[in-house]
């Protein structure tokens, strides 16, 4: 069916051409004849068919189109476009199969999922030991042992938060 298509296709480029071929010599014989004053002579047009006389033949200059003579047509710009498109996917084809784009980009991304609540906890003790470490000197600038109340309320901490750790 797109042979035939392309066929007559072909064949109505070929005609349009011998028609404008013939259009220009008959433009050029009018004007030879014009200008050398003689009797016009009928000009012949075969559009359905060729000569067989050789002599007619010459006379008409019928010339016969070619595909190669009708250009870029449509079918060959799809074609051209077709490929292009095709290259395309297959070169998405070549980078989806990729087995480094399979992957994960850190193999530890679960471990992070599953560890983020117990650090969600941890978050809330911690900023909950700080607070409780402020108060603590606070009060005990008010005395005069103040940095020795410090330190010890720091290592009480760190004590407590090592059981914690453990016991989780």
């Amino acid at each position: 069916m797109e042979e035939a298509s392309r066929q007559r296709k072909e064949r109505l480029e070929a005609v349009r051409k011998r028609k404008l071929e013939s259009s220009k010599s008959e433009e050029q014989t009018v004007d030879n004849e014009e200008d050398s004053n003689t009797v016009k002579k009928p000009v012949l047009k075969f559009r359905n068919y060729t000569p067989a006389n050789e002599e007619i033949k010459a006379a008409a200059k019928v010339h016969i189109a070619t595909p190669n003579d009708l250009g870029e047509t449509l079918e060959k710009h799809v074609d051209r476009i077709t490929k292009e498109v095709e290259e395309t996917e297959e070169a998405k084809r070549e980078e989806e199969v990729d087995l480094f784009n399979l992957a994960p980009k850190k193999p530890n991304w679960d471990l992070k999922r599953d560890v983020e609540k117990k650090l969600a906890k941890l978050e809330r003790k911690t900023q909950a030991s700080i607070a409780h470490l402020i108060k603590a000197r606070l009060q005990s600038e008010s005395t005069e042992n103040a940095s020795v109340g410090l330190i010890d309320a720091v290592n009480a901490q760190q004590k407590a938060d090592l059981e914690d750790n453990d016991s989780d």
